[in-house]
């Protein structure tokens, strides 16, 4: 997690401008003033006071028709940080991702409001006060109940609906049912051809929706999902490395380590070490 983690109010701090981009860093934060209009994807919101937004990252933003009283308090959340905080939260769909493209604006009332500026004291505290050791584990249980709060109302509300009703095109379907194949195969396919068959379409045209859609390649969004896979694993401390292998599909040690690592930088052993797993 980066040293410089923190809760903000400088509006010029957002990873969000007027010109649509796919964000590295997605962006939780409350309008404290004035106004804006905000759009993921095709959909457009406008943002007044006590509305919550909630941008995860690998979307496509923007921001515009900022006021000159715009004001928020935010977080900023890149990709790595919301791996691991998926990593700790089970089996989460993926239906949920293409929810929260629809529905990342909430409108809390005063209660709710003071409550969210109350979790960005304590997150804010936390990153500033907790010894170094155990500051990243602290922020990311943190940021998991705040993620969590938002399944939890999305599993109420969507039980008695069907899924694709949230989809806008076919594209966005054969997204979303890349997504679903990816999340039943992960541990066994890693192969872009594989998910292509399942779909009936050509693994060039997958490739290039997939891109289109999700803003990263059909095989970076395989391999977050191996790597959150790996991560929740690795969480429990009863496994040996042997176990996440077998469980994870990989054939021997060295050939996850070399996943692992390429995708994150530091081998099993390490991000194990970083998250205070006692053996």
């Amino acid at each position: 997690m980066r040293d410089d983690f923190h809760v903000d109010t400088d509006i010029s701090a957002l990873p969000a401008c007027e010109h649509e981009a796919y964000l590295e860093e997605g962006f939780c934060g409350m309008c404290t003033g004035g106004t804006a209009v905000i759009k993921v994807f095709s959909v457009s919101r406008t943002i007044a006071e006590n509305d919550l937004v909630t941008v995860l990252p690998l979307q496509l933003v923007s921001i515009h028709d900022v006021s000159a009283d715009f004001s928020m308090t935010f977080f900023k959340v890149d990709r790595g940080v919301f791996l691991d905080v998926m990593s700790g939260l089970g089996k989460i769909t993926p239906d949920f991702f293409f929810y929260m493209r629809k529905n990342f604006r909430v409108r809390l009332n005063g209660q709710e409001a003071a409550r969210f500026l109350g979790f960005c004291r304590v997150l804010d505290f936390r990153c500033k006060n907790d010894d170094s050791v155990f500051r990243r584990e602290t922020v990311l249980h943190l940021l998991r109940i705040y993620f969590w709060d938002f399944y939890v109302h999305f599993r109420k509300i969507s039980c008695d609906r069907k899924t694709l009703r949230i989809l806008n095109s076919n594209k966005e379907s054969i997204a979303f049912r890349f997504a679903m194949l990816v999340f039943e195969h992960h541990r066994e396919h890693r192969e872009i051809a594989f998910y292509a068959d399942k779909l009936c379409i050509s693994p060039l045209y997958l490739t290039k929706v997939i891109q289109e859609v999700n803003g990263q390649s059909a095989r970076e969004f395989i391999a977050d999902y191996v790597v959150v896979a790996i991560k929740s694993l690795l969480l429990d401390a009863n496994l040996d490395i042997k176990d996440v292998v077998r469980q994870t599909g990989f054939s021997n040690h060295s050939s996850l380590s070399r996943f692992f690592r390429q995708h994150t930088g530091m081998s099993p052993s390490e991000y194990r070490r970083t998250v205070h797993i006692a053996w």
